[in-house]
């Protein structure tokens, strides 16, 4: 029977071999994207990096949504650090940068980001860090969804690109995105998973700090909600997007809209209309090196 059905096909078609031509030119071209549509997404988002270890419940984690742009924001009080990758162990280096904030802002939320958690329902990889760090009654892990965040932004379309993930420099630059998204909707302060923090950082407002050579960096940042500068640097990081340039989305970004604000060539230990540029000494002791 099904090869009784397979000759009338074919006889159709052989009598209007225009229209299934037609058909044919169309379907496999659209069939063709949507099998690599999929397949860079799942290659972008939906693998694994690192193994899922076994896993048990936790008190101090609370799934959430990040709200967008028109929600009530949480207190500049906030401490954030993210991870963009899919990482869910992480290093003894990231446990202390989190642990060193934590002791350091006792009365402040410190709120570690992890797209790895993205996939979890209120359940935490039995890692060490988790369980030490969990330990503290003002951190918190949250998922970090990415999509949820970039909404109401400029990054929105940016990041919807299927091909973005193939980028050369895509972590970094994602990271770089993130932070800025952070301060503009949220405020607080954003570090980096390799800061240890010596002493508590909640005087400085509005405020980035020179690495170096009148370089300005983003590994530390403290802003108030919705302030202008933030809300610059997200259109420059759209308008003068190139992800092949190392740092062309984050210092360099940050340095290039900072002498813009100021109207200024060189950069130094100043405030300049309500933002501050720290000394090198202040947030970046040791050369990165």
């Amino acid at each position: 029977r099904m090869i009784k059905y397979m000759l009338k096909l074919t006889r159709a078609l052989l009598s209007h071999k225009s229209r299934a031509l037609f058909i044919l030119i169309f379907i496999f071209p659209s069939f063709a994207y949507l099998m690599l549509y999929c397949r860079i997404k799942n290659d972008c988002y939906g693998s694994e990096l690192y193994d899922l270890p076994v896993q048990f419940s936790c008190a101090h984690y609370v799934p959430f949504s990040l709200p967008n742009a028109s929600g009530s924001p949480p207190s500049r009080e906030n401490v954030f650090f993210v991870e963009t990758s899919e990482q869910i162990n992480p290093s003894y280096l990231f446990s202390c940068s989190v642990e060193s904030a934590a002791r350091t802002h006792p009365g402040s939320r410190v709120v570690v980001l992890m797209k790895g958690l993205a996939k979890e329902k209120a359940l935490l990889p039995k890692h060490w860090f988790f369980s030490l760090l969990s330990s503290f009654p003002n951190v918190e892990f949250r998922p970090l969804h990415l999509t949820e965040l970039f909404s109401g932004t400029p990054l929105a379309k940016w990041y919807s690109w299927p091909l973005r993930c193939w980028e050369r420099h895509f972590l970094p630059v994602l990271s770089d995105a993130c932070r800025i998204v952070l301060m503009w909707k949220f405020g607080g302060i954003y570090l980096d998973t390799d800061f240890i923090v010596l002493k508590n950082l909640q005087n400085f407002t509005n405020a980035m700090g020179i690495q170096g050579q009148g370089v300005l960096n983003g590994a530390f940042l403290s802003f108030k909600p919705k302030h202008e500068f933030i809300e610059l640097c997200m259109k420059d990081f759209v308008e003068n997007y190139n992800s092949d340039i190392w740092g062309h989305q984050g210092p360099e970004l940050l340095t290039r809209v900072f002498k813009k604000w100021c109207s200024i060539e060189t950069i130094q230990s100043m405030s300049c209309k309500g933002v501050n540029a720290l000394a090198p000494e202040a947030v970046y002791p040791i050369p990165w090196q």
